[in-house]
């Protein structure tokens, strides 16, 4: 049996995790978890606690070597995307890395796009031209003449940076990368027609890496303080929702299936060969983000847990009774509760922020668009679950429209899996089978380009029968009973989103 330390840190918390690895089956050990939050400076600004992640990291590797006598065959690191930091010229780390929910790095998102449109910028990187994506940070540094953008000799996206920290060694990952909008998808490079247009420094950007490649050892100054041996650093799809489709179990191949990755975010997707070119995607608010083994992925990134993950800190935070509400707990209560017609826009910037009480933003929204307003802890989950499962039939039923196919089949993964009321509900208001899990899907696909860079694993599709023997798979089939009630609810949705 080999032993394989895996890092996924997400936005809201992280793990190391030991992939016990025998004859083509898994089993994962969590050996350490850890909270990942922001920090807020004296003038606002969101940031990235990135020595406190580095910090919780090396606790991780240190508890995963001495729990399997020092015998890890090798490691990687995934995380969210859009983020990045500086290097000095003497590898220096030139401060925290802001963060992604940080909204005044948009400021500038209207006079970037006059001297390059939304529709330049999707030809040339063909990526979606969403706001919390790397260029719009870049060009808001580049024109505040920030000390990093001035000086900084080597851009690193987070896992970039992680990675630099353990070992000694710079580099730049291709799936991570695409999610700044500076690379050209086709040619899986960076792209200096991008640059060059917008009058960006380039020579901070580093030669792209592709997913399992060898990276190097931990360095000897970790290892020490760790007390540990070396372990083999490989770099994975750096980007957590390459890593996660990857590790996919697509069930039914033949299939034109759809994936939605279910996290903070949830990202709504389809898996192709080359990237979408057609422009019409622009507007719907998808763009291609760079896949694995040559694939590139079509994406809608849809605001997922996220504002229940906020609710839900909200209730407990105001909570006098003493009893935490759990996320069973929730689930509970929305599955209880009175069918209502409210629903809100999960996309508006109001829901993706960090308001003081979002469970107000959301009654808020319904009052002021004339529906019913939710009152109960009950009612207000059942609308955020509502809402997201209907978003996610809208988002597919635009891009489906656009290219001209047919969705058969919707892959679900990662955690947002456990919530089966969840699964069930975007089911339903497709109306498509879905085949669920693994929980762990990001941690699986981790694994993957580690077995790839140790010569276990040949292809995605050998990986994907890995992953297919995960524990935690499961299948719905949308509820024929719930079809009319499904059909008014997105009726209803339309009428008040999209109208």
């Amino acid at each position: 049996m080999e032993h394989y330390a895996i890092v996924d840190l997400g936005a809201s918390n992280g793990r190391v995790i030991v992939a016990n690895y025998e004859n083509e089956a898994f089993e994962f050990d969590v050996v350490h978890r850890f909270p990942n939050v922001p920090v807020i400076s004296n003038e606002g600004e969101l940031f990235w606690d990135i020595l406190r992640i580095f910090t919780d990291i090396k606790d991780g590797i240190r508890i995963a070597a001495r729990k399997y006598n020092n015998h890890i065959k090798s490691m990687a690191i995934d995380t969210f995307g859009c983020d990045f930091g500086f290097l000095d010229d003497k590898g220096r780390l030139m401060g925290n890395p802001l963060h992604y929910r940080f909204e005044k790095q948009w400021e500038l998102s209207g006079e970037m796009h006059e001297i390059l449109s939304e529709e330049e910028l999707f030809r040339l990187s063909q990526g979606p031209c969403n706001r919390i994506m790397g260029i719009y940070k870049l060009y808001a540094l580049k024109k505040q003449e920030a000390f990093e953008y001035k000086y900084g000799a080597h851009l690193l996206m987070i896992p970039d940076i992680l990675n630099y920290l353990l070992t000694g060694k710079i580099s730049n990952e291709f799936t991570n990368a695409t999610m700044t909008l500076l690379t050209s998808q086709k040619t899986r490079d960076w792209e200096p027609q991008i640059t060059e247009k917008l009058g960006l420094r380039s020579d901070f950007l580093g030669a792209l890496s592709e997913p399992g490649t060898f990276l190097g050892p931990i360095k000897a100054s970790v290892c020490e303080e760790l007390e540990i041996e070396p372990i083999d650093v490989i770099i994975p799809a750096t980007h957590d929702t390459a890593s996660a489709v990857a590790g996919i179990p697509v069930k039914y191949p033949e299939k034109n299936w759809g994936f939605i990755s279910l996290g903070t975010w949830a990202l709504a997707g389809l898996e192709r060969n080359e990237p979408c070119l057609d422009p019409a995607i622009v507007p719907l608010e998808f763009g291609n983000e760079g896949g694995t083994y040559g694939k590139s992925m079509l994406l809608k990134n849809l605001n997922g847990m996220w504002i229940i993950q906020q609710c839900r800190n909200y209730w407990n935070k105001e909570n006098t009774a003493g009893k935490e509400l759990s996320w069973d707990d929730i689930v509970v209560l929305a599955r209880e509760a009175k069918p209502q017609k409210a629903v809100i826009d999960i996309q508006l910037p109001v829901f993706n922020g960090m308001p003081a009480n979002m469970p107000l933003e959301i009654q808020n929204y319904c009052r002021e668009t004339g529906q019913e307003v939710p009152e109960t802890v009950g009612e207000i989950a059942e609308c955020v679950y509502k809402s997201l499962a209907l978003e996610v039939r809208s988002s597919f039923d635009g891009v489906m429209a656009v290219l001209g196919e047919k969705l058969e089949v919707l892959q679900i993964a990662g955690g947002g899996t456990q919530n089966h009321l969840l699964c069930q509900w975007i089911s339903n208001a497709a109306g498509l089978p879905a085949v669920c899990g693994p929980t762990e899907t990001t941690a699986v696909g981790n694994l993957l380009f580690q077995l790839k860079a140790a010569g276990e694993v040949d292809s995605l599709e050998e990986g994907r029968l890995i992953s297919a023997k995960a524990e935690d798979v499961y299948e719905l089939a949308p509820e024929t009973e719930e079809a009319a009630y499904w059909e008014d609810q997105y009726a209803h949705f339309v009428s008040v989103v999209h109208a």
